[in-house]
């Protein structure tokens, strides 16, 4: 996800005092350091930390990543950061090297100047290595200034093709539910039908945009803390026909609550304390780690929307009475799964995807069909 920024002047003061450079894990500590000191700011402001281990949190985005970092030179502090990650991806139905852009952080008391644009220059340079042509990239929908200053192609930036509305919201975890009958048998995954989960997986992200390719491989070395027991698989005449998965990352990658809005503000504790009575969900105190897990992994062949309310809803009660407020899932506003989410409390959440090209990008993106895109949440 991307943090706000400012509109970009032109000026070029800041030019002498700061460097724009590919961080080393050396970095690291101040690059976790940055997050913690960047709330993204909303109704309810939180920070997205990464902790023990920033470097060993973006290998869940592809097998390349780089981070580049912003770095005054007076005093050797990284003031700003961003990443461009690549892996194999979907894209009109055929494998190809798709990259993703994310994580872009500025301190609040550096903003206004010129180090967006010249991050997006350094950003150009590093595309020069051809490694794709076509990047993508999820911005809160709230988050105005980014929406008009990063999208906005002046300055030199990138072309920001709008792609529509990601639907990311929190399912509140507030009681058991009725199974959901389907023509199918919903088990837990294994190491012994990792095969057939890979396969489900490919052959039904083929049909979306922008998903990512998978090889067994990926989950025996790439994945932490997910194995293939936490996949819920969809089982027909002996065949896998629906899978997903429940993620808990926190081990690696956390979301803190820094503050609430205006209309939040007095409406929190009070629903706090009438929460036994309305069986509400908890909101988190001011400080405190939000306990959620990812919906992951979502494919279900035809699109088949019965079979994904089966596997939605066995994740759901399997997480009642466990010490979870929410689980996070994202659906494009296309998505064929989107009336399902009808049937729980949300806490809603927004954002826009983007096709991100340079000039050598454009071609691919005109190129793109109408397939739906696919919006994995615990990448984001």
């Amino acid at each position: 996800m991307i943090a706000p920024v400012l509109p970009i002047p032109d000026l070029s003061a800041d030019r002498p005092y700061f460097t724009i450079e590919l961080a080393s894990p050396e970095d690291d500590d101040r690059l976790r350091e940055l997050l913690r000191r960047s709330p993204v700011p909303g109704s309810i402001s939180v920070t997205f930390e990464r902790e023990p281990s920033f470097f060993e949190s973006c290998k869940i985005r592809g097998d390349f990543f780089q981070v580049a970092v912003g770095r005054d030179r007076r005093n050797g502090e990284i003031i700003g950061m961003g990443t461009r990650s690549i892996r194999d991806g979907f894209v009109n139905g055929f494998p190809v090297r798709l990259g993703y852009l994310a994580d872009l952080r500025l301190r609040e008391e550096y903003r206004g100047g010129t180090l967006i644009a010249r991050g997006y220059r350094f950003l150009r340079k590093l595309h020069e290595d051809r490694r794709t042509a076509l990047y993508t990239s999820v911005i809160f929908a709230d988050n105005y200034s980014a929406l008009t200053t990063i999208t906005s192609g002046r300055a030199g930036l990138p072309q920001y093709h709008d792609m529509g509305l990601v639907h990311s919201p929190g399912i509140n975890l507030r009681g058991r539910k009725p199974p959901v009958e389907a023509d199918c048998e919903i088990q837990r995954g294994s190491w012994d039908c990792l095969p057939r989960i890979v396969d489900c997986l490919n052959r039904n992200h083929a049909r979306r945009q922008f998903s990512r390719v998978y090889t067994s491989a990926d989950f025996k070395n790439g994945f932490l803390h997910f194995s293939p027991e936490d996949f819920y698989v969809a089982v027909r005449d002996g065949r896998i026909v629906g899978i997903l998965g429940a993620w808990d990352q926190r081990p690696f990658k956390q979301t803190r609550v820094v503050g609430y809005g205006s209309k939040l503000r007095w409406l929190v504790p009070l629903a706090n304390v009438l929460r036994p009575v309305i069986r509400a969900p908890r909101f988190p105190e001011i400080g405190e780690e939000v306990p959620y897990f990812y919906i992951s992994f979502i494919a279900v062949d035809r699109d088949d929307i019965q079979v994904f309310r089966a596997l939605l809803r066995r994740a759901y009660n399997d997480a009642i009475g466990t010490p979870y407020l929410y689980a996070m899932l994202a659906l494009h506003e296309r998505d064929p799964f989107l009336p399902a989410l009808r049937e729980y409390s949300l806490t809603p959440f927004f954002g826009r995807l983007f096709c991100v090209t340079f000039a050598d990008g454009e071609e691919s993106y005109r190129r793109l069909d109408g397939r739906v895109p696919y919006v994995e949440a615990a990448t984001l």
